[in-house]
């Protein structure tokens, strides 16, 4: 699912408190330990980003709306985009401290942290695979991420970032036409970045070297790499797919390129409302099956194709094999519709509906939480939901679910 940045001022705001110490030594340099379970990791996660083994909830890509419209969140989690040598992150505010400002204002409303660093993937979408040979842009780069990690430090709170969201599709594409990842050259060795000077100078290294960074500048933080379905697509509308090996394989590709140094993995269901995809991008036709993606409203019954229980099934051996919980991010905060499509800010979509209703399996499949958010302007969100999202976040607050 392709990821749109969308980029948001923010206050200098701090003081105050937050999700507290995460218990579990949230600074022991990632979650779990050796011979842990699955459903352990899944509750040391939330512990070192929470303080508490409960399944955790949240959303994003706006900066104060939580929290004027007082909706009760574990994650909150902002898009970091572009090089500090432009207009990227590091010049949205001075000093580079939009993260810490972000992060400020989280821990003054009782709530954690969450950047998603994406960048690599506009590059590699146009096959820009150079890019990552270029000394001088990779040197950004690098410096770029090491500045994120200084300002979460700062904070001195856990924070949660989730790294490069499609990258590891496209190195996943390239793998498949056989230019594996330890084929692409990458520059990461650079005087001022010695986190990262014992590892190959290539994309597999480059991987291994933003954990490294984390590790060494905020141990406190946990990271985790983008898991992209169509890495090992299957066609959810044959009820014969072999879901599982296509979740297996994204796994094993993640592991070879560090996803077991990591503390968890990022997925998505859709990157849009399903009634924007239903009207082709906001047109004036609608179509359930003949959107720009196909069918995208899943049957909540699980009977029809596709539904629910296909990504929960890919998930669930994507966690088994990979031993790391995942985050639900970017998830769609449209309101459940009979009527196909909708119109802009009030598209359709039962994402919300189903996983606040249905987290006990979520948690079986190896979810630790779930974050919803708009991937790019004209979709549902909390200002034309209908109160959707608040009432269902207000009635899990008042019962969380220990995992």
């Amino acid at each position: 699912m392709r990821a749109l940045a969308i980029v948001l001022a923010v206050c200098a705001c701090g003081g105050g408190g937050g999700g507290g110490d995460a218990a579990g030594s949230p600074d022991d340099g990632g979650s779990g330990s050796g011979g842990a379970t699955l459903r352990d990791r899944q509750r040391q996660l939330a512990m070192d980003l929470r303080g508490s083994p409960n399944f955790m909830i949240g959303i994003g890509n706006d900066n104060d709306g939580p929290y004027s419209n007082g909706v009760p969140i574990d994650l909150h989690y902002a898009y970091l985009v572009g090089y500090g040598d432009g207009t990227g992150w590091p010049t949205w505010n001075e000093n580079g401290d939009y993260p810490l400002l972000f992060a400020r204002n989280a821990k003054t409303h009782g709530t954690t942290s969450m950047f998603t660093y994406y960048q690599l993937a506009l590059e590699l979408e146009n096959t820009h695979d150079a890019v990552l040979m270029d000394t001088s842009r990779m040197h950004q780069y690098l410096v770029d991420v090491k500045l994120l990690f200084a300002k979460i430090a700062e904070n001195g709170m856990p924070a949660a970032v989730n790294f490069e969201p499609d990258f590891f599709g496209y190195l996943m594409q390239r793998a498949a036409m056989g230019k594996t990842p330890e084929m692409i050259p990458a520059k990461v060795h650079h005087a001022d970045v010695p986190e990262c000077a014992s590892l190959p100078e290539n994309a597999a290294g480059l991987a291994r070297c933003l954990v490294a960074i984390a590790r060494a500048n905020a141990p406190m933080a946990r990271v985790g790499f983008h898991a992209s379905m169509w890495g090992s697509w299957y066609d959810e509308l044959d009820p014969n797919a072999d879901i599982e090996a296509a979740g297996r394989a994204v796994a094993d590709f993640l592991n070879s390129v560090g996803a077991a140094e990591t503390d968890f993995v990022s997925v998505e269901t859709l990157d849009r409302d399903a009634g924007f995809w239903e009207t082709s991008g906001g047109g004036a036709t609608c179509s359930v099956t003949g959107g720009t993606r196909g069918a995208v409203y899943w049957d909540e019954a699980n009977v029809g194709l596709p539904n629910f229980s296909q990504h929960l099934r890919w998930v669930k051996a994507l966690t088994e094999r990979l031993e790391r919980p995942a985050l639900e991010w970017q998830t769609p905060l449209g309101v459940p519709s009979t009527t196909c499509g909708g119109t802009t800010d009030h598209y359709r979509d039962n994402r919300v509906h189903y996983f606040f209703g249905h987290v006990d399996e979520l948690i079986d499949a190896g979810v630790a939480g779930m974050t919803f958010g708009t991937g790019a302007g004209e979709q549902t969100n909390l200002a034309t939901d209908g109160g959707q999202f608040k009432a269902a976040a207000v009635a899990y607050k008042a019962a969380p679910v220990a995992m």
